[in-house]
């Protein structure tokens, strides 16, 4: 996909992956609908980008809200090429901890969202439109003490490698990308200092892996080749993996 004057809606745009995503796209020449809760970042943003970018405020959390803003980003930008399905949030700890409410939210904003997003991007997604997801590598391997997160992730893997096949006969490709631990504030906000014994990749990193496989259309795609190497092991052996890493 060339994506000059392609019309993109990029969730979670204003930190990290998503952040630096956005630099990207903007650089290939798209149009970016950029959507945040942080409302001074999305100003930075606007005032970065200028025209290139329409922020859009919202809390995905709320359907109401994700309604509103594929209809404000589909009328902003003429129907959509592409959507990002990028906002997440880790949570980090013993489950029996976690008040029953916050792993709702979590499914709410990592599973749901993006299912409900694309749904209502379909009417607007032009032939040949792509749905872009930014899982995780830990869809393949559960750790303990990220279990409701672990569990979000490979749940959006499976789902969307399903809907994929669906998706493929209204002309519609979906891309899975699969981060690995990635240097952002991710870990800090779950309440985690990292995952010990693995090593880690810029946001920047990431978001040109994420644009390359924009480009060149290829379904599941890791940021590195020994990601998708530990990504079958890990399947095969999840068990254990579990067990040690920590």
């Amino acid at each position: 996909m060339d994506l000059r004057g392609k019309g993109i809606l990029l969730t979670g745009a204003t930190r990290g992956i998503g952040r630096e995503t956005l630099k990207l796209l903007v650089g290939e020449g798209a149009k970016v609908a950029a959507v945040g809760r942080d409302e001074e970042a999305l100003k930075e943003i606007r005032m970065a980008y200028g025209d290139a970018v329409f922020p859009i405020q919202a809390n995905l959390s709320d359907p109401k809200q994700r309604e509103r803003v594929v209809g404000m980003a589909a009328e902003v930008l003429g129907g959509l090429d592409v959507l990002i399905n990028n906002a997440g949030f880790g949570i980090y700890g013993p489950f029996l901890n976690v008040p029953d409410d916050r792993m709702r939210e979590l499914f709410e904003v990592n599973f749901w969202t993006p299912i409900h997003l694309t749904r209502l991007a379909v009417p607007f997604l032009h032939n040949g439109g792509v749905v872009l997801n930014v899982v995780s590598l830990i869809a393949f391997v559960p750790l303990q003490r990220w279990a409701i997160y672990s569990a979000s992730k490979a749940a959006l893997r499976s789902f969307f490698m399903a809907a994929r096949e669906e998706l493929r006969g209204e002309g519609i490709k979906v891309i899975n990308v699969y981060p690995s631990v990635t240097r952002t504030d991710f870990f800090q906000r779950a309440g985690s200092d990292g995952i010990r014994g693995t090593g880690s990749v810029s946001p920047e990193k990431v978001a040109k892996v994420i644009v390359k496989a924009l480009k060149r259309g290829k379904e599941e795609v890791f940021v590195s080749f020994w990601d998708g190497i530990l990504a079958k092991i890990g399947f095969l052996a999840g068990p254990l993996a579990t067990k040690l890493v920590k």
